[in-house]
Protein backbone atom coordinates (compact mmCIF):
# COMPACT_ATOMS: atom_id res chain seq x y z
CA UNK A 1 0.00 0.00 0.00
CA UNK A 2 2.85 2.46 0.83
CA UNK A 3 4.62 1.56 -2.43
CA UNK A 4 1.06 2.53 -4.42
CA UNK A 5 0.45 5.62 -2.23
CA UNK A 6 4.43 6.63 -3.32
CA UNK A 7 3.41 6.14 -6.44
CA UNK A 8 0.54 7.75 -6.60
CA UNK A 9 1.69 11.03 -4.87
CA UNK A 10 4.64 10.87 -7.87
CA UNK A 11 2.40 10.61 -10.32
CA UNK A 12 0.46 13.95 -9.03
CA UNK A 13 3.74 15.55 -8.17
CA UNK A 14 4.55 15.00 -12.41
CA UNK A 15 1.24 16.64 -13.19
CA UNK A 16 0.21 14.40 -16.18
CA UNK A 17 -2.36 16.69 -17.12
CA UNK A 18 -0.12 19.42 -18.26
CA UNK A 19 2.60 18.09 -20.62
CA UNK A 20 0.05 19.15 -23.04
CA UNK A 21 2.00 21.59 -23.10
CA UNK A 22 5.51 20.76 -24.24
CA UNK A 23 3.29 17.63 -26.47
CA UNK A 24 1.54 20.33 -28.52
CA UNK A 25 4.77 23.04 -28.65
CA UNK A 26 6.62 20.05 -30.28
CA UNK A 27 3.89 18.96 -32.68
CA UNK A 28 3.28 22.26 -33.46
CA UNK A 29 7.28 22.97 -34.64
CA UNK A 30 6.53 19.61 -36.74
CA UNK A 31 2.73 20.92 -38.36
CA UNK A 32 5.15 24.49 -39.47
CA UNK A 33 8.35 22.22 -40.80
CA UNK A 34 5.56 20.15 -42.20
CA UNK A 35 3.89 22.74 -44.27
CA UNK A 36 7.14 24.32 -45.39
CA UNK A 37 7.83 20.50 -46.75
CA UNK A 38 10.87 19.80 -43.84
CA UNK A 39 9.51 17.22 -42.35
CA UNK A 40 10.56 14.35 -43.92
CA UNK A 41 13.59 14.42 -45.25
CA UNK A 42 12.92 10.57 -47.43
CA UNK A 43 14.87 8.82 -44.70
CA UNK A 44 11.79 7.61 -42.58
CA UNK A 45 13.80 5.71 -39.98
CA UNK A 46 15.57 8.77 -39.16
CA UNK A 47 12.89 11.04 -39.62
CA UNK A 48 10.59 8.85 -36.85
CA UNK A 49 13.59 8.80 -34.49
CA UNK A 50 13.82 12.69 -34.43
CA UNK A 51 10.53 12.97 -34.21
CA UNK A 52 10.43 10.85 -31.10
CA UNK A 53 13.56 12.23 -29.75
CA UNK A 54 12.03 15.61 -29.36
CA UNK A 55 8.67 15.00 -28.68
CA UNK A 56 10.22 12.78 -25.41
CA UNK A 57 12.55 15.91 -24.56
CA UNK A 58 9.99 18.48 -24.31
CA UNK A 59 7.64 16.18 -21.78
CA UNK A 60 11.26 15.82 -20.02
CA UNK A 61 11.89 19.24 -19.28
CA UNK A 62 8.75 19.99 -18.48
CA UNK A 63 8.22 16.93 -15.95
CA UNK A 64 11.52 18.11 -14.14
CA UNK A 65 9.68 21.74 -14.03
CA UNK A 66 6.85 20.29 -12.97
CA UNK A 67 8.90 18.11 -9.61
CA UNK A 68 10.82 21.48 -9.28
CA UNK A 69 7.65 23.40 -9.10
CA UNK A 70 6.09 20.27 -6.44
CA UNK A 71 9.53 20.57 -4.51
CA UNK A 72 9.37 24.44 -3.94
CA UNK A 73 6.03 25.15 -3.01
CA UNK A 74 5.11 21.84 -1.19
CA UNK A 75 5.26 23.57 2.21
CA UNK A 76 2.36 26.37 0.77
CA UNK A 77 0.33 23.61 -0.68
CA UNK A 78 0.54 20.61 2.25
CA UNK A 79 -0.73 18.24 -0.66
CA UNK A 80 1.77 15.79 -0.49
CA UNK A 81 3.00 16.17 3.17
CA UNK A 82 4.28 13.16 4.12
CA UNK A 83 5.02 12.55 8.37
CA UNK A 84 8.08 11.09 9.13
CA UNK A 85 11.77 12.31 9.83
CA UNK A 86 13.11 15.60 8.07
CA UNK A 87 16.66 16.22 6.67
CA UNK A 88 19.12 18.79 6.29
CA UNK A 89 18.55 19.56 2.17
CA UNK A 90 19.43 22.74 0.51
CA UNK A 91 19.20 24.43 3.84
CA UNK A 92 16.00 23.38 5.20
CA UNK A 93 14.21 20.31 6.83
CA UNK A 94 12.88 18.21 4.11
CA UNK A 95 10.68 14.88 3.81
CA UNK A 96 12.34 12.56 2.29
CA UNK A 97 9.85 11.98 -0.19
CA UNK A 98 10.23 15.79 -0.96
CA UNK A 99 13.75 15.10 -1.33
CA UNK A 100 12.91 12.67 -3.80
CA UNK A 101 10.57 14.75 -5.81
CA UNK A 102 13.53 17.02 -6.06
CA UNK A 103 15.62 14.94 -7.34
CA UNK A 104 12.94 13.11 -10.18
CA UNK A 105 13.20 16.69 -11.06
CA UNK A 106 16.85 16.89 -11.18
CA UNK A 107 17.00 13.32 -12.97
CA UNK A 108 14.46 14.88 -15.60
CA UNK A 109 16.76 17.41 -16.77
CA UNK A 110 19.52 15.39 -16.77
CA UNK A 111 17.33 12.90 -19.41
CA UNK A 112 16.38 16.08 -21.08
CA UNK A 113 20.08 17.16 -21.46
CA UNK A 114 21.08 13.70 -22.72
CA UNK A 115 18.23 13.82 -25.24
CA UNK A 116 19.53 17.54 -26.13
CA UNK A 117 23.24 16.40 -27.02
CA UNK A 118 22.10 13.14 -28.97
CA UNK A 119 19.35 15.19 -31.07
CA UNK A 120 22.35 18.09 -31.46
CA UNK A 121 24.38 15.39 -32.37
CA UNK A 122 22.45 14.37 -35.31
CA UNK A 123 20.82 18.12 -36.47
CA UNK A 124 22.52 21.24 -35.58
CA UNK A 125 24.90 22.70 -33.32
CA UNK A 126 22.53 25.98 -33.46
CA UNK A 127 20.20 24.10 -31.24
CA UNK A 128 22.63 24.34 -28.05
CA UNK A 129 21.37 27.74 -26.85
CA UNK A 130 17.82 26.92 -27.16
CA UNK A 131 18.12 23.77 -25.26
CA UNK A 132 20.40 25.37 -22.28
CA UNK A 133 17.74 27.88 -22.13
CA UNK A 134 15.10 25.40 -21.75
CA UNK A 135 16.34 23.69 -18.66
CA UNK A 136 17.55 26.84 -17.02
CA UNK A 137 14.29 28.50 -17.65
CA UNK A 138 12.47 25.35 -16.57
CA UNK A 139 14.23 25.34 -13.46
CA UNK A 140 14.18 28.09 -12.08
CA UNK A 141 10.16 28.79 -12.52
CA UNK A 142 10.76 28.54 -8.94
CA UNK A 143 14.04 27.21 -8.56
CA UNK A 144 16.22 28.63 -5.45
CA UNK A 145 17.64 31.40 -6.13
CA UNK A 146 16.23 32.94 -9.01
CA UNK A 147 12.55 31.79 -8.32
CA UNK A 148 11.15 34.12 -11.35
CA UNK A 149 7.52 33.63 -10.15
CA UNK A 150 7.75 35.34 -7.51
CA UNK A 151 9.18 38.17 -9.59
CA UNK A 152 5.89 38.20 -11.52
CA UNK A 153 7.86 36.42 -14.81
CA UNK A 154 6.46 33.49 -14.07
CA UNK A 155 3.34 33.88 -16.96
CA UNK A 156 5.54 35.67 -18.98
CA UNK A 157 8.38 33.63 -19.72
CA UNK A 158 6.60 30.80 -19.45
CA UNK A 159 4.84 31.63 -22.51
CA UNK A 160 8.42 32.27 -23.84
CA UNK A 161 9.68 29.01 -23.05
CA UNK A 162 7.20 26.67 -23.53
CA UNK A 163 5.90 28.31 -26.92
CA UNK A 164 7.79 30.29 -29.08
CA UNK A 165 11.08 28.70 -27.64
CA UNK A 166 9.76 25.08 -27.69
CA UNK A 167 7.79 25.78 -31.29
CA UNK A 168 11.35 27.52 -32.96
CA UNK A 169 13.71 24.82 -31.43
CA UNK A 170 11.63 21.99 -32.81
CA UNK A 171 10.82 23.65 -36.39
CA UNK A 172 15.36 23.85 -36.41
CA UNK A 173 16.03 20.57 -35.81
CA UNK A 174 14.42 19.46 -39.09
CA UNK A 175 14.87 22.80 -40.86
CA UNK A 176 18.34 23.94 -39.91
CA UNK A 177 17.85 27.31 -39.87
CA UNK A 178 16.14 30.31 -37.72
CA UNK A 179 12.91 31.30 -38.66
CA UNK A 180 10.17 33.74 -37.02
CA UNK A 181 7.78 31.61 -38.83
CA UNK A 182 7.26 28.64 -36.77
CA UNK A 183 6.61 31.38 -33.69
CA UNK A 184 4.03 33.62 -35.94
CA UNK A 185 2.13 30.68 -36.59
CA UNK A 186 2.49 29.26 -33.71
CA UNK A 187 0.84 32.19 -31.55
CA UNK A 188 -2.83 31.12 -32.27
CA UNK A 189 -2.06 27.81 -29.65
CA UNK A 190 1.01 29.54 -27.87
CA UNK A 191 -0.78 32.40 -26.52
CA UNK A 192 -2.96 30.12 -24.45
CA UNK A 193 -0.23 29.13 -22.13
CA UNK A 194 -0.10 32.34 -20.29
CA UNK A 195 -3.82 31.92 -20.32
CA UNK A 196 -3.66 28.68 -18.35
CA UNK A 197 -0.62 30.21 -16.50
CA UNK A 198 -3.14 32.90 -14.93
CA UNK A 199 -5.59 30.98 -14.55
CA UNK A 200 -3.55 29.07 -11.97
CA UNK A 201 -2.68 32.55 -10.50
CA UNK A 202 -6.05 33.81 -10.50
CA UNK A 203 -7.32 30.84 -8.71
CA UNK A 204 -4.57 31.18 -5.80
CA UNK A 205 -4.97 34.86 -5.66
CA UNK A 206 -5.69 35.11 -2.18
CA UNK A 207 -3.04 32.39 -1.27
CA UNK A 208 -0.35 33.88 -2.92
CA UNK A 209 -1.24 37.58 -1.67
CA UNK A 210 -1.47 36.07 1.78
CA UNK A 211 2.32 34.37 1.67
CA UNK A 212 3.62 36.93 -0.11
CA UNK A 213 3.97 35.71 -3.52
CA UNK A 214 4.30 38.31 -5.63
CA UNK A 215 2.91 36.48 -9.01
CA UNK A 216 2.18 38.52 -11.78
CA UNK A 217 -1.40 38.78 -10.39
CA UNK A 218 -0.59 39.83 -7.15
CA UNK A 219 1.29 42.50 -8.66
CA UNK A 220 -0.98 43.86 -10.93
CA UNK A 221 -3.81 42.99 -8.88
CA UNK A 222 -6.89 40.78 -9.58
CA UNK A 223 -8.85 42.84 -12.31
CA UNK A 224 -5.99 44.00 -14.46
CA UNK A 225 -5.39 39.89 -14.50
CA UNK A 226 -8.73 39.11 -15.60
CA UNK A 227 -8.29 41.58 -18.43
CA UNK A 228 -5.29 40.26 -19.65
CA UNK A 229 -6.77 36.33 -19.13
CA UNK A 230 -9.45 37.81 -21.53
CA UNK A 231 -7.52 39.75 -24.38
CA UNK A 232 -4.92 36.66 -24.32
CA UNK A 233 -7.46 34.27 -24.95
CA UNK A 234 -9.61 36.71 -27.62
CA UNK A 235 -6.02 36.96 -29.44
CA UNK A 236 -5.72 33.28 -29.81
CA UNK A 237 -9.29 33.28 -31.84
CA UNK A 238 -8.75 36.86 -33.31
CA UNK A 239 -5.10 35.85 -35.04
CA UNK A 240 -6.37 32.02 -35.71
CA UNK A 241 -9.41 34.38 -38.19
CA UNK A 242 -6.33 36.95 -39.46
CA UNK A 243 -4.25 33.99 -40.64
CA UNK A 244 -6.89 32.46 -42.72
CA UNK A 245 -7.69 35.57 -44.10
CA UNK A 246 -4.03 36.11 -45.60
CA UNK A 247 -3.66 32.25 -46.37
CA UNK A 248 -1.05 31.41 -43.73
CA UNK A 249 -3.37 29.20 -42.25
CA UNK A 250 -5.73 26.62 -43.62
CA UNK A 251 -9.52 27.52 -43.69
CA UNK A 252 -10.17 24.10 -41.32
CA UNK A 253 -8.58 25.94 -38.32
CA UNK A 254 -11.84 28.14 -38.36
CA UNK A 255 -13.15 24.97 -36.68
CA UNK A 256 -11.59 26.01 -33.33
CA UNK A 257 -13.62 28.54 -33.24
CA UNK A 258 -16.31 25.68 -32.16
CA UNK A 259 -14.30 25.91 -28.64
CA UNK A 260 -15.90 29.31 -28.17
CA UNK A 261 -18.35 28.03 -25.48
CA UNK A 262 -15.73 25.86 -23.57
CA UNK A 263 -13.79 29.45 -23.73
CA UNK A 264 -16.08 31.58 -22.17
CA UNK A 265 -17.08 28.83 -19.39
CA UNK A 266 -13.11 29.35 -18.66
CA UNK A 267 -13.22 33.07 -18.11
CA UNK A 268 -16.53 32.64 -16.38
CA UNK A 269 -14.89 30.43 -13.96
CA UNK A 270 -11.46 31.96 -13.67
CA UNK A 271 -13.31 35.73 -12.97
CA UNK A 272 -14.94 34.09 -10.26
CA UNK A 273 -11.78 32.32 -9.11
CA UNK A 274 -13.62 29.38 -9.26
CA UNK A 275 -11.34 25.72 -8.86
CA UNK A 276 -13.00 25.18 -11.89
CA UNK A 277 -11.11 27.43 -14.06
CA UNK A 278 -8.02 25.90 -13.80
CA UNK A 279 -9.25 22.27 -15.35
CA UNK A 280 -11.92 24.29 -18.02
CA UNK A 281 -8.82 26.37 -19.32
CA UNK A 282 -6.82 23.15 -19.49
CA UNK A 283 -9.93 21.61 -21.76
CA UNK A 284 -9.67 24.50 -24.02
CA UNK A 285 -6.20 24.35 -24.78
CA UNK A 286 -6.55 20.76 -25.37
CA UNK A 287 -9.68 20.87 -27.68
CA UNK A 288 -8.53 23.99 -29.19
CA UNK A 289 -5.00 23.11 -30.30
CA UNK A 290 -6.18 19.83 -31.19
CA UNK A 291 -8.40 21.20 -34.22
CA UNK A 292 -5.46 23.28 -34.63
CA UNK A 293 -2.50 20.97 -35.47
CA UNK A 294 -4.96 18.46 -37.12
CA UNK A 295 -5.59 21.46 -39.47
CA UNK A 296 -2.45 22.45 -39.58
CA UNK A 297 -1.12 18.54 -40.78
CA UNK A 298 -3.60 18.13 -43.22
CA UNK A 299 -3.66 21.04 -44.80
Amino acid sequence: MKKIKLLKEIWKASRPLSLTLALYSTTLGMAVAHLEGELFSGDLSYDLQLIFLITTAGLFVQTGTNFINDYFECEYKNVHFIEGEKYNFLGKKRSSFSILIFLLGILSFLITALLGLYIISITTKKLILIGALGIIGGYAYTGEPIVYKKRGLGTPLSFVLMGPLMVMGTHLAFSQHYSWRPIILGLPISLLIPVLMLSNELRDFERDSSLGIRTLTVRIGFKKAKILYLALLSSSYLLTIGFILLNLYPAAALLSLLTLPLAYKAYQNVAEAEKKGVPVTNQLHLTFGLIQLLALFLA
